[in-house]
């Protein structure tokens, strides 16, 4: 950061250097050439009164020739004046421009940069060379968090920068802190609410927050982003996922068809997309070929949940109780899950492949899950610290018998 403003003050002072010297040499050469002539007069009056003396002039002709030099020197002298008069400048006048130029130029630069430019990205190339230098991941976390922190600093100040905002939540989404990126998308969203690119990404990452579930305002925000820019091909695939997630099967499989034309040919993108269709038509044709009933008995989950009377005082009507079996190995999104509030406990939940969240990973693909039953204050899927828990960690998918599972725990 040195290097750059010492680089800048430099390309600003060497021309400032060269105008200031022009101005006082132009002057100087002026004062010269008028001592110059007059030294010239006084050398040639000397020549004739020499030429007098060793009898090569007469008295006539040297008179003659004096008159007709002074009459030469004084039209040089009468038209240098004239000349001074347009051109010359006093040297108290050179010395005014000069400290003006000084003064001027700099302050015109400097605030025509801080007008224009961006200086935050001085601070921010540091912190990237920073990063890249650092010798271990706990240096290369400790320089993020250093970027992260003096760029939420400079939002305090700078609240309408859209630039900073988003660069705020790619930040935090791509380390996965998401009600960070939560609360930076929502800035975005307060400057730029008009935008599909930003209503796709606000309803993105308000769906991370809550465990991947698009219900309820991320499906109204693709669906904005849709109305306003129909082919949009983040909003077609998350369109797709909600359409899913809620059961609309045939729904989802016309979103992800209308983007394979615009994902490039052969590409990954476009090989899962046409995975999740395949997958998709599967399911339908599964469901048409068989009775639902008989396949929610051969696979689901019947769960008695209660809340522990040692929490009874910290659970209030409204909050939210998520009941969801995860995979023992693997990804830790829910297969399957339920929402109900504290006012239904107890309650009898019955988890099958109805409630799974993907069509390509359902109850009945596995024999054995891990159950859990949550209380959130914030109606957040992902566990927060006072959450109220209950955990069963190894439940057969295919028992017909009731489980029982008391929320007895909290989370740290």
């Amino acid at each position: 950061m040195f290097s750059f403003w010492l680089i800048a003050a430099l390309l600003i002072l060497l021309p400032l250097f060269v105008i200031l010297i022009t101005l006082l040499k132009t002057n100087n050469e002026d004062d010269t050439d008028l001592a110059g002539n007059t030294d010239l007069y006084q050398q040639r009056l000397s020549e004739i009164e020499s030429d007098i003396d060793n009898g090569l002039l007469s008295g006539t002709e040297a008179k003659k020739v004096k008159k007709e030099y002074q009459r030469a020197l004084l039209i040089q002298d009468e038209n240098k004046l004239l000349s001074d008069n347009n051109s010359k400048i006093e040297p108290s006048s050179l010395t005014i421009t000069a400290i003006f130029f000084l003064i001027l130029i700099p302050a015109f630069v400097i605030s025509l940069y801080d007008h224009l430019g961006k200086p935050e990205i001085i601070t921010q190339i540091a912190l990237l060379s920073e990063f890249n230098n650092a010798q271990n991941k706990e240096e290369k976390l400790a320089s993020v968090e250093k970027m992260l922190t003096q760029l939420e600093q400079r939002l305090i100040n700078e609240p309408d920068d859209v630039d900073g905002w988003l660069m705020l939540t790619n930040s935090y989404s791509t380390l996965e802190r998401y009600p960070e990126a939560l609360r930076a998308v929502n800035n975005l969203y307060r400057l730029r609410g008009n935008d599909p690119t930003v209503l796709i990404r606000y309803a993105d990452i308000l769906s991370m927050t809550n465990g991947g579930i698009y219900a309820g305002r991320p499906t109204e925000l693709i669906n904005e982003a849709l109305r306003l820019d129909p082919d949009n091909s983040s909003g077609l695939w998350l369109a797709g996922l909600a359409a899913n997630e809620r059961g609309d099967i045939e729904d989802s499989i016309i979103y992800w068809q209308r983007l394979l034309p615009k994902l490039e040919q052969d590409s990954n993108q476009q090989q899962q997309i046409e995975k999740y269709i395949q997958l998709a038509k599967q399911h339908i044709e599964a469901s048409k070929g068989k009775d639902a009933n008989a396949a929610k008995q051969e696979y689901n989950i019947q769960v008695n949940v209660s809340l522990s009377a040692d929490f009874i005082s910290e659970a209030n009507n409204d909050d939210t109780v998520f009941v969801y079996a995860q995979a023992i190995n693997g990804p830790q999104m829910p297969i399957a899950i339920i929402r109900k509030k504290v006012s239904d406990l107890p309650l009898l939940a019955i988890l099958d492949d109805s409630t799974a969240m993907m069509p390509s990973n359902k109850l009945s693909d596995h024999n054995q899950v891990k159950l859990t039953a949550r209380i959130s204050k914030s109606g957040n899927a992902i566990p927060e610290s006072g959450d109220l828990i209950g955990r069963l960690d190894t439940v057969q998918t295919s028992m017909e018998k009731v489980i029982n599972l008391n929320i007895d725990k909290k989370v740290p």
